[in-house]
């Protein structure tokens, strides 16, 4: 880990048993091998040991700012500003931690944004704006993900490509395709998040995007999305199915759950409708 904490006898490491990370991580990789044996009706003995296994892992722990722990105990951070930020892989990529089902630890993410972004010396980079574009979409929070998506243009060059200032030894401003890339899959995710059998529609719109269109998004499970909204407001979508899966869909308090075939296209109005 490139991050470092300060252990109770005031000595700094960066490796320690059972850090945020290692159990996000080991959640994910158990619960698809669990799955996957019982989608295809094999190795039971080796799923029952993955389960008994998944169920030692430690919890999240909500530490003494009001954050998600990235280690195991609550320690000190010699670099609170660090632009790391992998124990909120559970937030993004992952579903570990949404607004609906897990509202505290939703509130303890957000904490530890907010505490790196007010200090001073917050480093930065394109790595932690395409980080906080992700983060605050699955938080809900279309504004503050607009907001540093303005953040990101910052230090993207004329030639849209971005680049982190001046650190760790390096005198000029640094390449790397991380805001590029992740920047990108942010705004997707502001428009439509998808997984676990459902799409989400305008999880995450800013005020300053009243109006807007957009398609060819990809949802998981084999889906191609078309949205288009006025005032703020969803106004009708386009959902084509390419693989035939049964898939539910969701905006604000509304849902619809529609059974498929393969190459079937559905039009749905701003109350999931179909039309």
């Amino acid at each position: 880990m490139e991050n470092v904490y300060r252990s109770s006898d005031g000595q700094e490491a960066s490796v320690c048993a059972g850090p945020t990370c290692d159990t996000i991580l080991l959640n994910e990789l158990f619960e698809f091998c669990i799955r996957s044996s019982r989608l295809l009706g094999i190795d039971e003995e080796f799923r029952v040991r993955l389960e008994q296994a998944k169920a030692k892992l430690p919890p999240y722990q909500i530490g003494k700012h009001g954050q998600i722990q990235e280690w195991l105990e609550d320690f000190d951070e010699p670099e609170p500003q660090h632009r790391h930020t992998t124990h909120l892989l559970g937030l993004f990529p992952f579903k570990q931690i949404t607004p609906g089902k897990t509202p505290e630890l939703a509130k303890a993410a957000r904490r530890v944004l907010e505490r790196k972004m007010s200090l001073p010396n917050w480093e930065d980079t394109e790595w932690c704006r395409a980080w906080n574009i992700c983060f605050f979409a699955r938080l809900e929070d279309g504004n503050e993900a607009h907001e540093n998506i303005r953040g990101l243009l910052k230090i993207t060059g004329d030639n849209l490509l971005t680049f982190s200032p001046p650190h760790g030894g390096a005198k000029e401003n640094i390449f790397v395709l991380d805001g590029n890339a992740g920047g990108t899959a942010g705004i997707a995710e502001m428009l439509m998040q998808s997984g676990d059998g459902a799409i989400e529609l305008l999880p995450a719109l800013p005020k300053v995007w009243p109006d807007g269109r957009i398609k060819g998004l990809r949802a998981r499970g084999g889906f191609e999305i078309e949205l288009e909204w006025e005032a703020g407001k969803l106004k009708k979508a386009g959902i084509l199915s390419l693989l035939g899966q049964d898939i539910a869909v969701s905006y604000q308090d509304k849902t619809v759950a529609l059974k498929t075939q393969k190459n079937q296209s559905f039009c749905l109005n701003c109350n999931l409708e179909t039309v």
